[in-house]
């Protein structure tokens, strides 16, 4: 590994080999491009040669293969510095893949001279509804039934003496084009009402994906064994969230609330996490890796997210 220069407001890091899942996503997409400006080397995994081209032009080196056949894709990152994983399905592969990688770290690092870096992504729809105190990570897992397998990942990778664990916490994701406020302008566009499990006074921890993206960065460029939530905006109800996205954009949002799916397994229901009302606190990722999320309040992330002329 190779001395990088110190960035302005940065300490001093080492370029690295990085293995990256789910680079072509939202939030990967923004990762990658915060990882090639810091000077490391990225080889990412692409489904698609769509997604190799993407990946290509935007830096990395991209390697084709599917998240859920872990044996062609593992080898490679395990022979780097650090593994960024991004990537889950939440369906029905989805528990089988993460089995999968687990079951190969911890075969695979015990033989290793040195603590392998990995960035794991759990979520904060692994904790439950939070009382009016902010959740911190220390609150022990309630997921919803579709982020069990990733409560179980995260037990069997913690117990990884040869792993050099961080765990990202994201909040919900928001982003030019994606996520709950761009669903929100949508509907508005379009004279819908915006269907949601959430009810009006539903609290939702947001978070945008260039600042999310610069905590999974100085996660793996720390050495510390860490969780943190990826959170910027701590709480908004959805409801004034709804009112602010309409006001944007000339318009008035109502909301529907959607009832649970009679159909559908609670395994594989992620839905069902728009329901739970959080309170979360970024606090930990602010004093352990000096992350500094620009937008911390709802109303200057809808006027950076929604153009006003849309």
């Amino acid at each position: 590994m190779a001395v990088l220069a110190r960035a302005p407001g940065r300490p001093i890091s080492l370029r690295m080999n990085i293995f990256l899942t789910g680079g072509s996503g939202t939030i990967g997409r923004a990762v990658l491009t915060r990882l090639i400006e810091r000077g490391h080397k990225v080889t990412a995994l692409a489904r698609s040669q769509a997604s190799a081209a993407l990946l290509q032009d935007a830096g990395a080196q991209p390697l084709r293969g599917d998240i859920g056949d872990t044996a062609t894709w593992c080898a490679t990152a395990l022979a780097g510095d650090a593994l960024i994983h991004l990537a889950n399905s939440f369906d029905s592969d989805a528990k089988a893949a993460e089995e999968a990688l687990a079951t190969i770290l911890e075969r695979t690092l015990p033989g290793r001279g040195s603590p392998f870096r990995f960035v794991y992504t759990g979520g904060i729809w692994l904790y439950p509804d939070a009382p009016p105190a902010p959740l911190r990570e220390s609150v022990p897992f309630s997921p919803i039934p579709a982020f069990d397998h990733v409560a179980e990942t995260i037990g069997r990778l913690e117990r990884i003496d040869a792993l050099s664990l961080a765990v990202v916490h994201p909040a919900l994701v928001c982003a030019p084009g994606a996520g709950p406020l761009e669903a929100m302008a949508e509907a508005a566009r379009t004279g819908q009402p915006f269907v949601t499990r959430a009810g009006s006074g539903t609290l939702w921890p947001l978070v945008e994906a260039g600042d999310l993206a610069d905590l999974y960065v100085r996660a793996v460029e720390s050495q510390e064994q860490l969780a943190v939530f990826g959170c910027g905006v701590e709480a908004v109800a959805v409801g004034p969230l709804a009112a602010l996205v309409g006001r944007r954009l000339g318009t008035t949002l109502s909301l529907e609330r959607e009832p649970a799916p009679t159909d559908l397994p609670p395994d594989l229901d992620i839905s069902a996490g728009y329901a739970l009302s959080q309170r979360v606190s970024g606090e930990t990722a602010r004093q352990r890796l000096g992350w500094q999320p620009r937008f911390t309040d709802a109303e200057s992330l809808v006027r950076a997210l929604i153009s006003a002329s849309d």
